[in-house]
């Protein structure tokens, strides 16, 4: 293993002039390419993530004056939305849609994370200056970007990218005798990086951070891993914001938090079938870095890091009990990237093994398979019922108010951005009555089942109230869900009593609009003025 060289020190053998400049400039050139491939996905192909669009929703709502959680509803912490605004704010200050200002500053975010997490492994280890090191930079800058396109932007992206730096300063310090690594100002940006991991989803994202250190202070008999600056910086930071959250935001404490256990967190894949989607392929991942290696205790202490931090990712999929790919995007990137850094310094103890070569085939097979099946999914992807649906609701006029009783938040977002509507529901969707009817079925307590009968059917009045009173231009609705639903939701006197006046506008197989029924008359009349 490399000596550590002095982190206050100029970083020797990095001088660009020693080496070919097609070396320097091809590489660095393919970083930018990865960076726009992955801004055209962001912005031309894939449409904009579901929870994405609609955390701008509520940011763009916010700044108009409406309260949270009482005006409208998000099940997520407020730091959630934060990650969001600055984009909303871009928006009303600059101009151009948040969608581009956010697809910006992700891969800003992704380029900033990667060079520096890349200057502390270059201080701390030689290898990491070898001419053929930079080749991994657009290899590890696609992984971050690109590996799932309709994760773009999401939460649990930003903490995949944000825990890198952290990652490296632990393992330049698991180099130093005395544990110490890095300036003071790439321990405070890795502190605040940890601390954007978890407050991306306090508490379950804490071990990512938790299992490296504690594997760290048992291999050095000590507790200095675990008391580092960094983390220290980033446990303050999360402290002041539960502080925040316990005084200023109670609703959260008292109303959320006790809905979410009522009908999200219930509502969950059985356990062995989340072990067996994207848990399975993590192991799969793993088992290639550990034969690649020659065994678990050879295997390299960054390739080591970055596969614990993976592993720990694990319980926040599991506990969130729901199988989706944003859910398991952290624990994926990581476990790729230990696999890429455990190939990368495969050969440093001398001969490789006819065992390892056989890893390093397989596990590159299957990395380069799943990405390029990915790619090709979203590539290839027939965007025409959305791009339809948009085209009908334009052509009623602009800026139309909106709302959903639909089961799922796909159904209205990205819609409601993409024709510059005004969503004005205090629900993304319906799906809290959904959940809440699917757990009424299924259980076999009958307070249980009557209590989240009236949960269902409190919210189906609020929504059925929502439309008397607000009057939306467009109402969307999706039986996607099962024929139930229409039973559940249409054939509910209070929902079907507001939806006559409305009529059907536009059908596909996931979505059917419709339109006030006055508002049909005057875009007609509009059109007979206009063909005068």
């Amino acid at each position: 293993m490399s000596r550590a060289e002095p982190f206050d020190k100029p970083m020797a053998h990095t001088a660009l002039a020693t080496r070919p400049l097609w070396l320097t400039v091809v590489p660095l050139s393919l970083t930018l390419a990865v960076a726009a491939y992955a801004a055209w996905l962001a912005l031309v192909v894939v449409p904009t993530n579901v929870d994405v669009s609609w955390l701008l929703v509520v940011c763009d709502r916010l700044l108009n004056g409406e309260r949270l959680n009482v005006d409208l509803m998000e099940v997520n912490p407020p730091f959630s939305i934060w990650l969001y605004m600055p984009s909303m704010l871009l928006e009303r200050l600059v101009g151009g849609r948040a969608e581009l200002w956010l697809a910006l500053g992700v891969i800003g975010a992704g380029l900033a994370s990667l060079a520096i997490s890349a200057r502390i492994l270059a201080r701390a280890d030689a290898a990491y200056r070898r001419p053929g090191a930079l080749w991994a930079l657009p290899a590890v800058l696609f992984v971050l970007l690109c590996f799932r396109p309709d994760e773009f932007g999401q939460r649990e992206h930003f903490a995949t990218i944000a825990i890198l730096p952290w990652i490296a300063l632990q393992c330049a310090r698991q180099r130093a005798p005395g544990f110490a690594a890095g300036t003071g100002w790439e321990q405070v940006v890795a502190g605040v990086c940890a601390a954007i991991v978890v407050m991306v989803k306090p508490p379950h994202f804490a071990l990512a951070l938790a299992l490296p250190a504690m594997c760290l202070a048992f291999q050095r008999r000590s507790l200095k891993p675990l008391f580092v600056i960094e983390s220290i910086i980033g446990a303050a930071i999360v402290a002041l914001y539960i502080a925040y959250v316990v005084i200023f935001q109670t609703t959260f404490l008292t109303e959320i938090l006790p809905f979410l256990r009522d009908v999200y967190l219930p509502a969950r894949a059985p356990f062995l079938t989340l072990l067996s989607t994207w848990p399975r392929l993590l192991l799969f991942f793993a088992a290639a870095t550990v034969l690649l290696a020659g065994g678990f205790r050879q295997m390299h202490w960054d390739a080591k890091i970055l596969l614990l931090a993976a592993l720990g990712f694990v319980p926040a999929f599991l506990i969130m009990g729901k199988g989706w790919p944003n859910h398991a995007l952290p624990m994926m990137v990581l476990g790729i990237l230990a696999f890429g850094v455990q190939l990368l310094r495969t050969g440093d103890n001398g001969r490789v093994k006819p065992v390892s070569r056989l890893a390093a085939a397989l596990g590159g097979f299957l990395i380069l398979q799943t990405s390029a099946g990915i790619q090709r999914l979203f590539l290839t992807a027939d965007n025409g019922a959305l791009e339809r649906t948009v085209a009908s609701i334009q052509r009623t006029g602009p800026k139309p108010t909106i709302t959903s009783l639909a089961a799922r938040l796909q159904v209205a977002h990205p819609l409601a951005r993409l024709v510059n509507g005004d969503f004005v529901s205090r629900y993304p969707a319906a799906w809290a009555v959904y959940n809440a009817n699917l757990l009424a079925v299924s259980t076999e307590d009958p307070g249980q089942r009557h209590r989240l009968e009236a949960i269902r059917d409190d919210v189906i009045g609020q929504l059925a109230s929502e439309i008397a009173v607000k009057k939306p231009d467009i109402v969307l609705y999706s039986a996607g869900t099962g024929p139930l639903w229409d039973a559940l939701m249409l054939r509910d006197p209070r929902i079907a009593l507001v939806l006559q006046q409305y009529e059907i506008l536009h059908r596909e197989p996931t979505v059917t609009v419709y339109v006030r029924s006055n508002r049909v008359s005057t875009l007609q009349a509009g059109t007979e003025h206009a063909s005068r």
